[in-house]
């Protein structure tokens, strides 16, 4: 066998099989131990110098390549689990033989033991000095199950289907579905929700989740249940349920077999989920540095996540004062022209908001009920408000979805008939609103869309209206704010908003960008425009205010000929990206650090030659958050925490993060609730009410760890290297 070669599992079971065990011979003897492992034995016994000796055989048992080595191993003993679960092939000891040469070439001093590059050096000698450390310290096997749970919950996954006769591919690196076996199961799975019926799959998903809803936040929190240890059971993806139950919405009648049908769908599509395999179980992972390969990957994983189990939502009493805000530019008395207002809108949608705001769950509704309810707007206009703005076409919703990566055609987007572009749907003779705070963001894009038809340019309105209002939130609670042009020696800079509080100043660089319906189901190309449209030209953007007021310690800035001043005064900077609606995951402090930092120093290349110039702005992007690391730490080959001070939120989450603001020290306190403790759950929301309900309590400091075991300081070690060169 060739020296650099990456191993396969069938050559490492045979190393395995012929491997002699000279460390049994030892008989536990010390002397002959130290002996066997090359050490002194005039020194006192110590079996940890015998355990570090083996070790160091693993290590040095290769030349090069030991961050490959452990991700050889880790494959192998996925592959090892996927066997035992599918096959019943026993894991031992060839499980724990590659646990040892994992942990033997990922520990001691990292940056002088753990050598980059191909692989090369000696299997053979590396699984012997394994198989003995096995031998001489065993692990045993209680924890395994535990500590791998998302690899057990997908190999059973996939023995299940299999033998409820669904295809499975399965090889080396690979276990899925076959196109032919997922074309069945999805087709299974969609029969199954419109024999049930749509609206009562609705009805039963908000029945389940409703003990999550948050009054305060107006919303569900759908976490993953991970900890430090992993465990837990895999979660039913709500959120691919719920479009399916859009796409079956007619007909509300209670079916034959009903409950029946309901515990098979829920058993189908949530093994259909854990055999995808986006849902973490532990939160370690996110602690990991990622390098600039993996992450596309993780990325994908992030959104595909999202799409299965998360619900987009936006708090219902936030919603007239979004639209208010966003589209302040107008008249909303006048009249458009297809003869409604958007005052006569605004009327509607506070009707239903205000109607639906304690249930939980559909809402239905006649178009009578309005005429009733809104005397003052003209039968014709509420009929055409309805009808026309906030209802979906006769035809329904999602009629080309199936499949959770499936992303809507030009021709979906353009007829409006993907769930998230209107809020209601039409059964029969009344009108359907899912629930108040799942189809709150789609309220404002049915009537950004329609306005879009009135005006040109609507969207960069859009953008300026909602820097006015994110500044009159912070007026209105008394918290100092500057904005304006700049000029530092030969450089100009624009800032869109700074914000000053004790001890702390913030820019904040708002982009309209969203995200995606493509990039919500996994499309990497989407994904990275729309994290480049948002996150990174705003922390660019950001970035060299930074860097210009350390180097001056302050900007004169120029606002409508009004000229202001802002100095540093040795504070501490933040730097904020705002998002104009959420997303998901990506917002995640963690993801968000971990992200900037395998990215740096690098460059992205599209296949497509014609998406070349929205690459190069990725790109450019990139290259001005690297140049700003250099200059904050001139000389330093090294720098620990660099993107500590930055975050991505959306404007939804500021106005929930200021609830109770009234001045700039609790805005201040309420920012610094979420900056340096995580749950590891990649969720805004839910981290920020946890931490409310702690404080509510009076929860001490020192207990708050004990209330909930995944909680993890994100003072972590993050060193980058701003200097060194990458290949792109």
């Amino acid at each position: 066998m060739k020296k650099d070669r990456i191993i396969d599992l069938l050559s490492f079971r045979h190393f395995v099989n012929d491997s002699t065990q000279g460390i049994e011979f030892c008989d536990n003897d010390p002397n002959k131990l130290y002996s066997y492992v090359g050490l002194n034995d005039a020194e006192s016994y110590d079996s940890k110098k015998v355990s570090d000796a083996l070790y160091e055989r693993i290590r040095s048992a290769f030349i090069s390549g030991h961050a490959e080595v452990w991700r050889v191993c880790r494959s192998l003993q996925i592959d090892l689990i996927r066997e035992h679960v599918l096959n019943e092939v026993s894991l031992d000891p060839y499980f724990e033989v590659l646990g040892r040469l994992r942990d033997a070439v990922c520990s001691g001093n990292q940056s002088t033991d753990i050598k980059s590059g191909k692989i090369q050096g000696d299997w053979q000698a590396a699984i012997a000095a394994a198989r003995d450390h096995v031998t001489f310290r065993s692990w045993g096997t209680g924890h395994r199950e535990k500590t791998w749970t998302r690899e057990f919950t997908v190999a059973r996954a996939a023995k299940t289907l299999k033998q409820a006769g669904f295809e499975i591919e399965f090889a080396p690196g690979q276990l899925n579905l076959s196109n032919a076996g997922e074309t069945k199961l999805v087709r299974e799975i969609e029969s199954l929700t419109g024999q049930i019926g749509g609206l009562n799959v609705a009805r039963r998903i908000f029945d389940a989740i409703a003990p999550s809803y948050d009054v305060s936040q107006g919303r569900y929190h759908l976490v993953p249940p991970v900890s430090l240890t992993g465990g837990g059971q895999p979660q039913v993806p709500w959120g691919y349920l719920l479009q399916l139950a859009v796409k079956h919405i007619a007909g509300d009648q209670v079916r034959r077999d009903e409950d029946r049908n309901w515990q098979r769908l829920i058993g189908l599509i949530s093994i259909y989920a854990s055999i995808i395999d986006v849902q973490r179980y532990h939160s370690m992972i996110l602690f990991h540095a990622i390098d600039v390969g993996e992450m596309l990957s993780f990325l994908r994983e992030l959104a595909v996540y999202d799409t299965l189990f998360r619900i987009p939502q936006i708090r219902p009493s936030d919603i007239n004062l979004l639209i208010r805000g966003m589209l302040d530019f107008l008249d909303f008395s006048v009249p458009t022209n297809n003869g409604w207002s958007i005052n006569q809108v605004l009327s509607i949608v506070e009707y239903i908001i205000n109607s639906t705001k304690n249930i939980r769950g559909p809402y239905l509704f006649r178009i009578r009920d309005l005429y009733k309810f809104l005397p003052e707007i003209p039968k014709n206009v509420v009929k055409t408000i309805v009808n026309d703005v906030l209802c979906h076409p006769e035809v329904g919703a999602n009629q080309q979805f199936s499949y959770p990566t499936d992303a809507p055609t030009p021709e979906d987007k353009k007829r409006g008939i993907t769930f998230s572009s209107r809020p209601l749907l039409k059964v029969g003779s009344r009108y359907c609103l899912i629930d108040q705070s799942v189809c709150a963001p789609a309220f404002i894009e049915a009537l950004l869309t329609e306005l879009r038809h009135e005006r040109k340019g609507l969207d960069d309105a859009v953008g300026l209206s909602m820097e006015r209002f994110v500044a009159q939130e912070f007026t209105k609670r008394q918290i100092p704010i500057l904005s304006g042009e700049y000029d530092h020696n030969d450089k100009h800079g624009e800032c869109d908003l700074i914000v000053e509080v004790p001890n702390m100043v913030i820019f904040l660089e708002l982009k309209k960008k969203a995200l995606t319906r493509q990039a919500r189901a996994g499309n990497d190309v989407n994904l990275l425009l729309d994290i480049a449209g948002s996150l990174l030209d705003a922390q660019a953007q950001a970035g060299w205010h930074e860097v210009r007021l350390k180097q001056g310690e302050e900007l004169n800035l120029v606002c409508s000929g009004t000229e202001s001043t802002i100095k540093l005064y040795g504070r501490e900077i933040e730097k904020i990206a705002v998002s104009m609606l959420d997303y998901g995951s990506f917002q995640d402090r963690i993801i968000l650090k971990r992200f900037l930092e395998a990215t740096l120093n690098r460059n992205f290349h599209p296949i497509d030659k014609s998406l070349s110039k929205k690459f190069n702005k990725i790109n450019n992007s990139l290259r001005e958050i690297t140049e700003q690391v250099i200059l904050k730490y001139p000389g330093k080959t090294q720098v620990d925490q660099p993107f500590f001070n930055c975050w991505f939120i959306s404007i939804p989450q500021l106005l929930v993060l200021m609830d109770g603001v009234t001045d700039a020290s609790s805005f201040r306190d309420a920012l610094r609730t979420c900056r340096s403790l995580t749950m590891g759950v990649c969720d805004f929301y839910y981290e920020l009410s946890h931490w409310r309900r702690m404080r509510a309590s009076n929860t001490p400091p020192g207990q708050i760890y004990k209330v909930s075991l995944i909680i993890i300081k994100i003072h972590y070690p993050a060193t980058v290297q701003p200097h060194k060169a990458h290949a792109a």
